[in-house]
């Protein structure tokens, strides 16, 4: 019988990492910048073979941003055994809390905050968990653009999704002036007055994210573009699971 190589075997989990970028969320379009910034080389994984602190993956985050100041997605990636369900149980303490959903966020909020507070910090990012185990909130109710969110985060590994806050921010400036031209459009077809009214009282669309969810359901929530989720996702998964049955 074969031994197992050593672990863990980065080739693999690299590109099992790119496939959920290129395959889930480019191809599925569930990130409107997603692609464009891969292909600029604004995207960067910094990997984690052992469970760092929060002050550890704060600090690994701040050099990589001041090593390139252009970086607008950074993906913390932490290899973490036994994260995966189906897996055997992770072998160090360490990761074992980073395998459990709810430890991990309390790590992320650690990051956040240790990051937020950093002397002369490169730039400001906006920070959320990915993570293999993440299953649907309250299964016994119909989907909605909220319970889809944890599902379209099943990355190989926890992840630590960090977006340049400039960037989001931008984005969402640009959504917001884009709902207010088409609200201004519909309101002159009504007639002057109502075109008077809209400029008196016009509301920008809501938050980003929440747009993002809304896109991201009405593509991927149900029917073909659901199975293809799930489908593409499970073919991820179950690679890396063999990974650690090897």
């Amino acid at each position: 019988m074969e031994k197992p190589g050593p672990w863990p075997p980065r080739p693999q989990l690299d590109a099992l990492h790119a496939r959920y970028v290129q395959e889930v969320v480019e191809d599925l379009s569930l990130c409107p910048f997603a692609r464009k910034c891969r292909e600029l080389g604004r995207l960067h994984r910094p990997t984690f073979l052992n469970p760092p602190s929060p002050h550890e993956a704060a600090r690994r985050l701040a050099d990589l941003v001041t090593a390139h100041p252009d970086a607008e997605v950074v993906l913390l990636t932490f290899v973490t055994r036994g994260a995966l369900p189906g897996t055997p149980p992770a072998p160090t303490a360490g990761e074992r809390a980073f395998a459990d959903t709810e430890r991990f966020e309390e790590f992320v909020k650690e990051v956040r905050d240790v990051y937020a507070g950093l002397p002369r910090v490169p730039a400001r990012f906006y920070m959320v968990a990915f993570h293999p185990a993440y299953t649907r909130v309250e299964s016994g109710r119909p989907l909605t653009p909220d319970s889809l969110v944890p599902l379209l985060r099943r990355t190989p590994d926890p992840v630590i999704q960090c977006i340049r806050a400039d960037l989001l921010d931008q984005i969402r400036r640009q959504a917001q002036t884009a709902a207010e031209a088409r609200f201004r459009e519909e309101m002159a077809r009504l007639g002057p007055e109502f075109l008077i009214l809209a400029e008196r009282a016009i509301q920008s669309d809501p938050e980003l994210s929440q747009d993002i969810a809304r896109h991201n359901f009405a593509s991927v929530g149900a029917g073909p573009g659901r199975q293809r989720l799930e489908a593409t996702i499970a073919d991820i998964l179950a690679s890396r699971r063999a990974l650690e049955r090897e």
